[in-house]
């Protein structure tokens, strides 16, 4: 018998199990889940599609591309990617905007590290 976490691996013979598929409300709740496609994603960043994807170049962010071959982006996605506008829109060049967010990234992490307030 299954359970709702967990289903038998099939087609292969093996006995292991696999983790369930997550439900919508899962899903729809998870800030890394690509859910926005370009379109979208620019329009509620305020932004065109090419600046969408040269920031998110600069951000050295990977956009997801499940079915279809269509980039998607999550909530997290979208909150770096704004930064990096943020910056671009205070006049910063693109390599600028790539090295301060590795910098904060940096800094974040050896603060998560010491356990400091982010």
């Amino acid at each position: 018998m299954t359970t709702p976490e967990t289903r038998k691996a099939s087609g292969d013979g093996a006995t292991g199990t696999v983790p369930a598929a997550r439900t919508l409300e899962e899903r729809l709740d998870d800030p890394d889940e690509p859910v926005y496609t370009v379109a979208v994603a620019a329009e509620l960043l305020g932004t065109d599609s090419q600046t969408l994807r040269r920031v998110q170049h600069a951000v050295a962010r990977a956009s997801a591309r499940p079915s279809g071959n269509q980039r998607r982006y999550s909530r997290n996605d979208l909150l770096a990617i704004n930064a990096g506008l943020d910056l671009a829109r205070q006049g910063h060049p693109p390599q600028s905007v790539a090295r301060i967010i590795q910098l904060q990234h940096q800094m974040d992490g050896l603060l998560a590290d010491r356990g400091d307030a982010v």
